[in-house]
């Protein structure tokens, strides 16, 4: 399927990818009024959740959207498709909007010391789980970031079977199909600030967990964690089952599922993207599976996508892939 080489092009005032990821989320700020709920896990925790119900007749279409790291269900990329999707619809008809957090994040917290890291697929399971259970028929999913990881591992792993269950197409943008290329880019010196922003924030959830259930982490390796690799070595491979962050890159990355994808996908990845490298643009594989449209933007950062004429073009991009299926 289709290797595009987007038309989409950036402000001229966001000169570089840096600018491109960062503006964008100084810039928008949107409000909706939503019904929060609680999806419960396969392990007894539960995952928060926002629902936003479309106006028109009861659905049973249902557009889920998964975040990226350290963010949550209130980011303002998530609301912005929530409120585009409820606006125009999905694939020309009126859908229903899920908006879930990833475990630990958003309010209210999970209730277990359970944090979420890049291949938590059975809690996206559970969350599919519960649009089936809720009686939605056809599913569309939007994902972005360390949320696309999740989501697009998910699919290769469901193969047919996510039509089956009434998957009807993905869109991702920004996604680090490939961990140890994505955390060895932001471990680099251009990265510092990137990397002491999430790596605080991550370490900042996790001691707010150990305090919460106290003896069910254990924290001496708290101050070794400087970098994304020293947090995924001491901590995430440890708490999921791995035995290094090796494994856990090799075991967790979305990028060798991706040949068993078997729903219409649209990646979307720019290539001044501060946070992937090339590793994270399966070029070759767009070019011969018949599901896969990758789109290749010059400029974009990650996940900003703030045009020159100042639109969102993210959201239209996406509900335009979804409507060219119907």
């Amino acid at each position: 399927m289709p290797l595009i080489d987007s038309s989409f092009r950036s402000p001229w005032w966001m000169f570089n990818g840096d600018l491109q990821t960062q503006l964008p989320v100084l810039l928008r700020h949107i409000r909706l009024n939503a019904t929060s709920l609680n999806i419960p896990t396969l392990d007894g925790d539960n995952l928060s959740a926002n629902i936003y119900l479309s106006e028109l007749l009861p659905q049973k279409r249902l557009l889920i959207l998964s975040h990226g790291l350290e963010g949550s269900n209130e980011q303002n990329y998530v609301l912005g498709m929530a409120k585009a999707a409820l606006e125009a619809g999905v694939a020309g008809t009126a859908v229903d909007v899920l908006a879930w957090n990833l475990r630990g994040c958003g309010k209210p917290d999970n209730t277990t010391e359970k944090l979420y890291f890049a291949g938590s697929v059975q809690d996206f399971e559970d969350v599919v789980g519960w649009a089936e259970d809720n009686g939605y028929t056809e599913i569309y999913l939007a994902a972005y970031s360390l949320g696309g990881n999740v989501v697009l591992k998910w699919l290769g792993e469901q193969g047919e079977n996510a039509q089956i269950r009434g998957i009807k197409a993905v869109c991702a943008a920004s996604v680090p199909i490939d961990l140890h290329a994505c955390v060895t880019t932001l471990d680099r010196l251009r990265n510092l600030i990137y990397r002491l922003y999430f790596v605080t924030s991550m370490k900042w959830r996790l001691k707010r967990k150990a305090v919460k259930f106290t003896g069910k982490l254990d924290l001496s390796c708290y101050w070794k964690v400087k970098k994304f690799y020293d947090y995924d070595e001491f901590f995430s491979a440890p708490l999921n089952g791995y035995k290094s962050a090796e494994e856990l890159h090799a075991l967790a990355s979305a990028k060798p599922s991706l040949e068993k994808i078997a729903v219409p996908c649209l990646m979307v990845t720019a290539l001044n993207d501060p946070f992937l490298n090339a590793d994270c643009i399966p070029c070759a594989l767009a070019q011969h599976h018949p599901l896969l449209t990758l789109e290749i933007t010059r400029s974009g950062g990650h996940v900003g996508f703030l045009n020159n004429q100042l639109e969102w073009w993210l959201d239209a991009r996406f509900l335009r892939f979804f409507k060219s299926l119907s």
